[in-house]
């Protein structure tokens, strides 16, 4: 999930766990370093360049509901248009 949060917002996530995967992923979701599940260790690697802001991280989760709202409209249109009213 944190993977996700990265491409929404075209920001870099350096992800620290005390018994876990830790790892630094670009902007784009891809991995750049990481220590496995349970092992000990430091990763000494740069956090990438942010990227330009996306539309999410603008308009945030106003688009979700703007596409179910025209969604809606245009089922409803539908139904309204084979019904012949």
């Amino acid at each position: 999930m944190a993977r996700m949060r990265t491409i929404e917002e075209g920001l870099p996530l350096a992800r620290a766990a005390n018994n876990g995967i830790s790892a630094i992923v670009d902007p784009y979701g891809a991995i750049v370093d990481q220590l496995g599940l349970g092992r000990v260790g430091i990763i000494d690697s740069g956090l990438p360049e942010p990227l330009p802001p996306t539309l999410y991280s603008r308009v945030g989760d106003i688009s979700f509901f703007l596409f179910w709202l025209q969604q809606f409209f245009a089922l409803s249109l539908t139904v309204r248009l084979r019904s012949g009213n």
